[in-house]
């Protein structure tokens, strides 16, 4: 979500999917090799028997192709790693995630009474009572989504729910159908900056995922000849896979403050671009989008918000006829002035 289709081979497609494919083939061949798997003609101990140059076209031309394949999987694999599916092994940490959450929120309930006994009994509110409730007010907000009913399995997954939920929470905008109306108005050179944060993402998470291919590869090598080689692999990949892991929910929350920061900046320009009425407060604004985004997501026009460019014939034919009006009497006006000043 929130993302556009690359170019095929821009710096993004080549940081986000080029990349992860090149590692993947040029670790699945040592590990091939490694079995003794690895046919003869592409033998890497036999220097000299393989031409380089046609060996580094071929696995330039592969990495391209899985490239282009782990891009129209993009959403498939985003949605793997937040958990969603009945049969995603993920979904088992849904009770962590849940515990987590409600032990968040039950220290800042319990933190939140202390300040305000502070308040009510005029006293000066400790410091560290100060950093820790903000501290974990600022975790809850950028990890988890508002509300219990929105969280997902994994982690990764709520990271990405909480700037999925923000829109709405602060503007009463749907982010789904808000985002793709948004990009219209959003400058090339911010648009790019989302798209180099979404690289990141997408690098990290196809990393992660073919390093669990990886695993899987050297397992069915093992069972396959009946040995175990290589065995610096295993450690090598689990390791890789857990720091990939990492690395992408921290790549997710800098692309979240990205589109959070494009619905703050950019969302009076797409209501004017919409021709709605400006808002007279916070409350009027999120009613407008409220009822803009159950007009657009369940088909119901009679929810949309007023237009100020759109007016009843009634009302144009009242507007012109007092424009004619009003051009009648400064036209009468003008010539009774200039005859009074005439001279006699």
């Amino acid at each position: 979500m929130f993302g556009q289709l690359p170019k095929l081979f821009d710096r993004n497609f080549a940081t986000g999917y080029f990349l992860p494919v090149a590692t993947f083939l040029s670790v699945s061949l040592i590990v091939v090799n490694g079995f003794g798997l690895l046919p003869a003609v592409l033998d890497i101990n036999t220097v000299g028997q393989v031409d380089v140059l046609v060996g580094s076209t071929l696995i330039g031309l592969l990495s391209w192709l899985g490239g282009i394949c782990l891009l129209a999987m993009n959403r498939d694999i985003l949605r793997l790693m937040e958990g969603y599916g009945h049969l995603n092994p993920a979904r088992l940490l849904a009770v962590v995630e849940r515990r987590r959450y409600r032990r968040i929120k039950q220290q800042i309930s319990r933190l939140d009474e202390q300040y305000s006994s502070c308040i009510t009994q005029d006293k000066v509110v400790p410091e560290d009572l100060r950093q820790e409730r903000s501290q974990l007010m600022r975790k809850i907000v950028e990890r988890f989504p508002d509300q219990e009913q929105w969280l997902l399995p994994t982690p990764f997954g709520n990271i990405i729910r909480a700037f999925e939920v923000y829109p709405r929470v602060m503007y009463g905008l749907d982010s789904i159908p808000g985002w793709n109306r948004l990009l219209a108005v959003i400058p090339e050179d911010y648009r790019g900056l989302v798209d180099d944060a979404k690289a990141q993402v997408d690098f990290w998470m196809n990393l992660w995922l073919l390093s669990l291919m990886a695993l899987i590869e050297y397992a069915a090598l093992a069972i396959y000849t009946a040995q175990v080689k290589a065995v610096w692999f295993l450690p090598a990949a689990v390791c890789v896979t857990l720091v990939a892991s990492s690395r992408a929910r921290s790549s997710a929350g800098e692309w979240g403050d990205l589109v959070k920061s494009s619905f703050d900046v950019f969302l009076p320009e797409l209501r004017k671009k919409l021709g709605f009425t400006d808002p007279a407060g916070a409350d009027e604004e999120r009613r407008l989008w409220r009822g803009f985004s159950q007009a657009i997501i369940y088909g119901l026009p009679e929810c949309l918000p007023e237009h100020t460019e759109l007016s009843t014939d009634a009302d144009r034919t009242a507007t012109n006829t007092r424009a004619s009006l009003l051009s009648l009497v400064k036209l009468a006006l003008d010539r009774i002035t200039s005859r009074w000043r005439r001279p006699r």
